[in-house]
């Protein structure tokens, strides 16, 4: 099992601040599959 509780990502350079995650709850069971979705560029993989 993958699980993650209250997980918050903030990226910040010297002026921006950007929030990728918000308190992200979640769990992955074993023999479930998960996919990641969104448009290109948008940080899937980051």
């Amino acid at each position: 099992m993958i699980k993650t509780e209250n997980l918050t990502k903030i990226f910040r350079t010297d002026e921006v601040e950007t929030t990728a995650l918000n308190q992200v709850t979640f769990d992955v069971k074993q023999g479930e599959f998960v996919a990641i979705m969104g448009p290109s560029g948008c940080g899937k993989s980051t």
